[in-house]
């Protein structure tokens, strides 16, 4: 009995794994009209859900998440972070703003994606992170040795002869 009991919960930790420890609560960001990928995701990955629509209602229901899990910190709770999923958004107008927010004003947050059929970590695919084509040409002038003994040590350096 014991043995099966245990067999269970390994095999239960063994499926939170596999699916990205996706267990507590998310809010999932999907258009009105790609919801059944979204009920799809919430049942296979078994998310406790809140699903919106609109960019704006997610970053409210991430806000009311987020300070929920600080209140339950501070009864001295387990340290969770909120979680956005965001499904096929493509065409959803300011979800970069959405996110740009969220990674401003809420660092903490994950955000993961569904792509290929698994939920994984959000990246910027393709978005331009540096726009410099060449690394810019630095001119400086010498250092001497009493100078650089100054900003390493604050103290100046003799000069041996």
């Amino acid at each position: 009995m014991a043995l099966c009991i245990k067999q269970g919960i390994l095999r239960k930790r063994k499926m939170t794994a596999e699916k990205n420890n996706l267990t507590q609560r998310c809010v999932v960001l999907v258009p009105l009209d790609r919801i059944d990928a979204a009920h799809h995701a919430v049942k296979k990955y078994e998310l406790q859900a809140s699903v919106e629509h609109e960019p704006a209602l997610a970053m409210a229901e991430i806000c009311l998440h987020n300070q929920h899990l600080k209140t339950n910190q501070a009864w001295g709770g387990a340290q969770k972070s909120a979680h956005l999923v965001l499904i096929h958004t493509q065409k959803l107008p300011d979800v970069v703003l959405l996110i740009s927010a969220i990674q401003k004003y809420l660092p903490t947050v994950n955000i993961s994606e569904l792509r290929d059929g698994r939920i994984v970590p959000f990246e910027n695919c393709g978005a331009t992170v540096d726009s410099l084509s060449e690394l810019p040409i630095v001119q400086s002038k010498e250092v001497d040795a009493d100078e650089l003994s100054m900003l390493l040590d604050n103290k100046p350096h003799e000069v041996e002869e």
